[in-house]
């Protein structure tokens, strides 16, 4: 049942920066977060609240787009931020810019760091995301992005001794398959069309998961959940040439998308992982 639109479920932290609230709209909510439009005296934001938020959480994804904003990607300007919950400024609907979102992302590959992960953990999601520097890009997919996801799934879920045979012959062939010796590329980490908003100034970048990784893995994401835009592709490609062997490698890239989602939501999502990591694994 959709939320009464007119109703916060706490007290507004911010208001001495919002100023009295003149109306609430509820926007979106789920497994994660409840997200409003607020209307209040100092202007119009967008109010992000949890009950029970995952420590840090509101901070890494703050501190994520102000790492994006610095390096020149279209982010929504962060207000304020606290435990349970994160303000960002309100940005109207605009056009739909493909192009320009593809060009934006392109050049935000192009900065580059020495070693694979990030500074700190953050979130991809509810689940945290590990991003411990590597030197080796297959060490650190292997390590942190597949290992730990199965780790996590097998908490509550079974694997079945076979399963684990294939998962095991695809890290141990991880460093043969990616062999292609990618650079550190500042990656949103979590871009999905429903993360690329399109706002009267702009595209704009939302709920990242940053840290810096094979860019071939941001565009295997983009096409997973529903491809974008051919123009985004041109866009990006005239910026960053996307190798020819970036198709040989999408599938693997999904399986970590799609390990975070089995963890979350469940269904049908590891089976699909899996059958990918069979693929590859060549059995």
């Amino acid at each position: 049942m959709k939320k009464d639109p007119n109703i916060i479920w706490m007290k507004n932290p911010f208001i001495e920066i919002t100023g009295s609230v003149v109306k609430n709209s509820y926007l979106t909510g789920g497994d994660i977060n409840d997200v409003y439009h607020v209307i209040a005296e100092n202007g119009e934001f967008v109010l992000k609240q949890n009950k029970k938020p995952y420590r840090g959480m509101f901070a890494a994804e703050a501190e994520g787009l102000s790492h994006l904003k610095a390096n020149g990607l279209s982010v929504p300007e962060v207000v304020a931020v606290a435990e349970n919950a994160l303000l960002l400024r309100y940005y109207e609907s605009g056009a739909v810019s493909p192009a320009m979102a593809g060009k934006m992302l392109g050049l935000l590959h192009q900065k580059k760091q020495d070693k694979f992960g990030y500074h700190q953990d953050n979130y991809i999601g509810s689940l945290r995301q590990v991003n411990v520097p590597e030197d080796s890009w297959s060490e650190f997919y292997s390590k942190y992005r597949i290992i730990y996801q199965l780790n996590l799934y097998r908490k509550k879920n079974k694997i079945i001794a076979t399963e684990q045979k294939i998962w095991d012959l695809l890290i141990e062939k991880m460093h043969k398959i990616l062999s292609h010796k990618p650079n550190p590329s500042l990656l949103h980490g979590d871009l999905w069309s429903g993360n690329l908003y399109y706002s009267s100034e702009g595209p704009l970048f939302i709920d990242p998961a940053v840290y810096y990784g094979d860019s071939f893995i941001e565009l295997a994401f983009t096409e997973l959940f529903g491809k974008f835009p051919h123009d985004f592709y041109a866009a990006y490609g005239e910026i960053n040439s996307i190798d020819p062997c970036y198709q040989d490698l999408k599938k693997l890239y999904q399986i970590y998308p799609l390990l975070v989602h089995a963890n979350i939501f469940g269904g049908s999502y590891y089976s699909s992982a899996f059958a990918i990591a069979k693929y590859y694994a060549g059995d």
